[in-house]
């Protein structure tokens, strides 16, 4: 049973794996399926690999084949199938991001809950514009300030399929602390941390300087989940950029945050760190 071997868009390939969790729950086999749904099998084995991009009908139409078409997760699958490049913003920035990092920004696109990690810099979803323009000088790969700020304000704005996302961010001490070019981007950003830490759909926690290193402690990561909590994709910032990994950085996440401060007592952190700057330079 042959597969295409053609590059796989990241929400055809979310697609496939819902659908083949789906067919395996059922316990039907390849041949079972293909039957009940009308179809091919190289097809359907096409498309729970990723390497099809089916039409919302013919999603919608194996779902009902299956007998699950009322389950939620039907909406999200359907769902997927309208936006096999992602939301549809993206393009217009298409030359300045890179295929891993637009993987990422489609995974994160329809993540419901996003947890940073962040030791040296602020998370890119609780920047200010200031902030963002000010640490795109000398990244790499390299983008413009225009074009930075341009995708991350999308990104900000966004909400998974009008559905409200949750953000859990783990911020080190030495971010709050981190120099910019001009004090006041970085007061106005500690201010921002505190704001967007008074709704409810936001967790600003952070880890003090003397919090014990290992490695991948050291690194910047992201979790998204998506349907579930056991549905979710890891994403690391390494130098050439962000890149989806296949390791699971949850068992770490739960580490880092066993030694962070509770929201209150990061709030504090943040307010003196902020009290602190004011006085020198505002």
């Amino acid at each position: 049973m042959s597969v295409e071997r053609r590059p796989r868009k990241v929400n055809m390939f979310r697609l496939g794996v819902y659908l083949r969790h789906t067919r395996e729950f059922l316990e039907l086999s390849y041949e079972q399926a293909a039957e009940r749904v009308g179809c091919d099998i190289e097809w359907l084995v096409r498309v729970e690999t990723g390497f099809e991009e089916p039409t919302p009908e013919r999603v919608q139409r194996i779902l009902e084949r299956y007998g699950v078409i009322s389950a939620r997760i039907a909406t999200v699958m359907i769902d997927l199938a309208h936006r096999p490049d992602g939301p549809s913003w993206l393009e217009k920035y298409a030359a300045d991001v890179s295929t891993n990092l637009r993987d990422v920004l489609i995974c994160e696109a329809d993540a419901t809950v996003v947890r940073s990690h962040h030791v040296s810099v602020i998370p890119e979803l609780l920047r200010t514009e200031g902030y963002e323009r000010t640490i795109t000088v000398g990244r790499f790969p390299p983008i413009g300030p225009d074009a930075a700020w341009g995708i991350l304000e999308h990104r900000q704005r966004l909400t998974a399929g009008g559905r409200p996302r949750r953000i859990d961010a783990l911020i080190g001490e030495q971010a709050l602390k981190q120099p910019v070019r001009d004090p006041q981007v970085m007061i106005d950003q500690l201010r921002h941390l505190l704001d967007v830490a008074d709704g409810p759909d936001i967790r600003i926690r952070t880890t003090p300087l003397g919090f014990p290193l290992f490695e991948d402690r050291a690194h910047r990561f992201d979790i998204f989940e998506f349907f579930s909590a056991s549905d979710r994709v890891s994403v690391v910032h390494e130098e050439l950029g962000a890149e989806i990994t296949p390791d699971d950085f949850l068992a770490v996440w739960k580490h880092i945050e066993k030694s962070a401060f509770p929201p209150d007592e990061s709030r504090a952190m943040i307010e003196s760190v902020l009290a602190d700057l004011t006085a020198r330079h505002g």
